[in-house]
């Protein structure tokens, strides 16, 4: 059969086409829907191929599919000899643009696959401007299209936990943003399984944890940032393209354009500082409190010192408006040591407090000791003698509980396994009762109370079951395991096995 190669509306014979060998369309391949595919197949055999396939001759009566292989696929599944197509004339690189631009415009499209597409169309030569112009309006601003580009640098398991529907497109960028996969593998577990009942944080948690936990305020770095030396790599931190201000397109919900987000590269140049400071003070005499010695001094960093020692930089507070003892001792501060904050990294000019009382006290300041202050000995006379009433009281309410709880019992189990679940299982529970609808901007609790108060009996212990499975109904797959039992003969009749059925939880 010969085909003349025009942009003219043709039928090409079903065994003449063969997919693309692409490597775009391979991809694509992987990701058939094969349900999408014999729905596809059946709606040809009813009304046949409305939309004709692209297509390139590559030899003799053979042609290649450039664009509409699922259509071809579906037309061959459906028993068609035949199939309506464009025959064009194009390159290599043509095909694999065409390729590109009809994959990016499918509506079902994965952002990984879009990301990848965006790549790819770059790599062909397109600028940002020319790739936006094809795609059109998926494409509508920069931001978008460099947020979508962001996304090719997870990592394997970052990927596989996008398509698996672990993370969706706000939170897999926020994973991306992050250089490196060790880090990305930690972060990915941070927001895959870091809340109640291993369900994943929502994007705006995700956020917050992400730039609190991976991103780092340079102003608050103990190491020059211009200095190229520290890390030579690395280079000065104003020009790094890892700071949020040089590529404000990908960090623009992140608060301030001066954020380190490569902890890693951080952490390496506030180690190379340290050991410098340190060598310096070493050099000069001065003692140097690092390592295993500055974990037993100030395990918890340099804010926290065990009363022996304290901070120059401190603020004393019994002095006149609150200036630091560096401030009020001025040149006769004694000679400090230097103590590595073991927390930040910091070096920390530290004196004996008994040297700097001395000299507090020469200029008429008291410093007042530890556990010295009558208010805070009779705050915590009174905290355990209520603790002690509250123990007693509590024993006394458990004495008067009988076997069958009252209404008023089972509404107080009720409210307190209530405020007991996370707020997405107490939108969960009002919503299965009915109490709050799509769109109401009631809080769930306020309402969750409120319809307590009037529930019988019978409804209260309903609702309790539902507190104790609502936790497995929005589980994610694979996560926890609800097995269902009937009652055996030896149950005694009080038993929940007695009303019908028995549960266990298990992890998967």
């Amino acid at each position: 059969m010969t085909v003349q190669v025009t942009e003219t509306l043709s039928h090409l014979a079903i065994d003449a086409l063969m997919p693309s060998p692409t490597e775009v369309q391979a991809r694509r391949r992987k990701r058939f829907d094969k349900a999408a595919l014999t729905e596809l197949a059946a709606s040809i055999r009813q009304s046949g191929v409305l939309q004709p396939i692209i297509a390139r001759g590559i030899s003799g009566d053979r042609f290649e599919i450039v664009a509409g292989e699922r259509r071809w696929l579906s037309a061959k599944s459906a028993g068609r000899v035949t199939v309506p197509a464009i025959v064009r004339t194009l390159t290599d690189s043509e095909v694999l643009q065409v390729q590109l631009v009809e994959n990016l415009q499918r509506e079902e499209l994965h952002p990984l696959e879009e990301a990848e597409g965006y790549e790819e169309l770059l790599r062909q030569g397109l600028s940002i401007e020319q790739l936006m112009e094809r795609i059109g309006k998926k494409a509508a601003s920069r931001a978008y299209v460099y947020g979508r580009l962001k996304l090719c640098a997870l990592s394997k398991a970052s990927r596989q936990a996008f398509y698996d529907g672990k993370l969706t497109a706000s939170t897999a960028l926020l994973i991306a943003r992050i250089p490196g996969e060790a880090l990305q593998a930690q972060a990915l577990k941070d927001i895959t399984q870091g809340r109640f009942n291993d369900a994943p944080m929502p994007a705006r948690e995700a956020a917050t944890h992400i730039q609190r936990t991976y991103m780092l305020r340079l102003a608050e770095a103990p190491f020059d940032r211009k200095d190229v030396t520290l890390v030579p790599d690395a280079g000065p931190c104003g020009a790094c393209p890892k700071r949020s201000g040089n590529q404000p397109e990908l960090f623009a919900d992140v608060k301030g354009a001066d954020v380190c987000t490569d902890p890693q590269c951080f952490a390496a140049k506030r180690a190379a500082w340290s050991a410098r400071r340190q060598a310096q003070a070493r050099e000069q005499g001065l003692t140097v409190i690092a390592g295993d010695a500055a974990k037993k001094l100030a395990p918890y960093g340099a804010q926290n010192l065990n009363g022996a020692y304290i901070g120059l930089d401190q603020r004393c507070h019994e002095g006149p408006k609150a200036r630091t003892y560096r401030q009020l001792l001025g040149k006769g501060a004694p000679t400090p040591a230097l103590l590595e904050d073991v927390r930040t990294g910091a070096i920390v000019e530290i004196v004996k407090t008994s040297d700097i009382a001395t000299l507090l006290k020469a200029k008429g300041i008291t410093t007042a000791r530890r556990g010295a202050d009558p208010t805070a000995k009779a705050r915590d006379r009174k905290l355990k003698i209520e603790g002690a009433y509250r123990a007693r009281l509590l024993a006394a309410l458990r004495a008067k509980v009988g076997a069958a709880l009252t209404t008023p019992d089972l509404l107080l189990v009720a409210s307190a396994f209530f405020d007991s679940t996370c707020h997405d299982h107490r939108v969960s529970l009002v919503r299965l009762w009915g109490w709050l609808n799509k769109g109401d901007k009631s809080r769930p609790e306020e309402v969750g109370h409120k319809k307590l108060a009037s529930l019988a009996a019978a409804d209260l212990v309903r609702f309790l079951i539902d507190c104790a499975l609502v936790s497995w109904s929005d589980a994610p797959p694979n996560r926890m395991r609800l097995t269902v039992r009937s009652p055996s003969a030896s149950q005694p009749d009080d038993s929940l096995g007695a009303r019908g059925l028995s549960y266990e939880f298990s992890r998967t």
